[in-house]
């Protein structure tokens, strides 16, 4: 097993984070929040034309047919920028589904469409919200062991609360119907519910570590700079103690994200167990990550006029979601037959 990235790989996350603190300013975000867009135009297209929204997708496509190791990177910088676009939503969980059911070429049109970004993806397992379904062109829906993909004008929204008002959750009503099935092969549905389920696990934990990693590094910033009693709040022992933790929870979680998407890319067959454990360890980071930069930084980090809030409503977020640290060792004990 190597872990280790290649210097493209390295170069393309490298480029994705300059565009993200470009393009994905904390001011840019609360100003996302604070309007009734349903998306971020300059940011979107931005992914369009570095090839983020068509990084799954096939070469023949116009995409760069890039693996789950490939991407895994990508997706950290997602969460160091607290993105608020649903591009795991889109490109790594969408565009493959629908390509796997391309069958005759019958999506093609669609397939670059969003690979160019022209539209947009989005998917949800039967009873989940769909994130970013405002804004989606269409949504991937399973139902009844059938795979849908339903257009924006079949579909009735309704917005629901979120801790991170920056991540937009729906629920959504539709009509079923033969003309919007596209796999209704029952075991050939299982199998992609099963594959988006642990590369969303994986991509989340990626997510996850990027959010922790950004919340440690405003942390030890903050505890270096305020000053009591006339020296650093850092110098104190209590705090070194509590940032070291959250540092050696990011450092133990992330080569298992590493592993699992490795696991993923080569079908390895512990797959299943190195995503749960990803997730659950991922989880355990950006949850010490919240604690301890809200504890270091005191009543200032529950205001809204300061940044510290927009990571710690999305780690909390992401945490949550795709399996909380609860159900994900519920999903390793029954990989292990515990």
């Amino acid at each position: 097993m190597k872990f280790s990235f290649k210097d493209e790989q390295l170069l393309f996350a490298e480029a994705t984070r300059e565009m993200l603190r470009k393009d994905c300013s904390p001011e840019a975000i609360n100003e996302f929040v604070e309007s009734d867009s349903a998306a971020m135009p300059e940011l979107w297209n931005s992914f369009a034309s570095m090839g983020v929204l068509g990084i799954t997708a096939s070469e023949t496509l116009g995409g760069l047919e890039m693996l789950d190791q490939d991407f895994v990177l990508i997706m950290e910088e997602l969460g160091r920028a607290a993105c608020p676009e649903p591009v795991m939503e889109h490109a790594v969980l969408s565009i493959p589904l629908l390509e796997e059911c391309n069958n005759k070429s019958k999506y093609t049109s669609i397939l670059k469409s969003a690979i160019n970004g022209e539209h947009r993806l989005s998917v949800a397992l039967e009873s989940q919200y769909v994130v970013g379904a405002d804004s989606a062109d269409y949504l991937l829906l399973f139902r009844d062991s059938l795979l849908h993909l339903v257009a924006k004008e079949s579909i009735v929204l309704q917005r629901q609360a979120s801790v991170d008002s920056s991540r937009r959750l729906f629920s959504v009503k539709w009509d079923t119907n033969s003309g919007t099935v596209i796999e209704g092969d029952s075991d050939k549905v299982r199998s992609l519910i099963e594959i988006t389920k642990l590369r969303a696990e994986v991509s989340t934990a990626a997510q996850c570590i990027g959010v922790a990693q950004q919340l440690l590094d405003m942390t030890v910033q903050y505890v270096q700079e305020r000053k009591q009693f006339g020296k650093p709040v850092g110098v104190n022992q209590a705090i070194k103690h509590h940032l070291a933790d959250t540092g050696k929870a990011i450092e133990f979680a992330r080569p298992m994200v590493y592993r699992a998407a490795w696991s993923l890319n080569k079908g390895d067959t512990e797959a299943e167990l190195a995503a749960h454990m990803a997730k659950l360890l991922a989880s355990k980071a950006v949850d010490l990550a919240c604690k301890t930069s809200l504890q270091c930084h005191g009543a200032i980090a529950y205001t809204l006029e300061y940044d510290l809030q927009i990571w710690l409503k999305r780690g909390l977020t992401l945490s949550s979601s795709w399996g909380d640290i609860y159900r994900q060792r519920e999903k390793i004990a029954d990989c292990l037959g515990l």
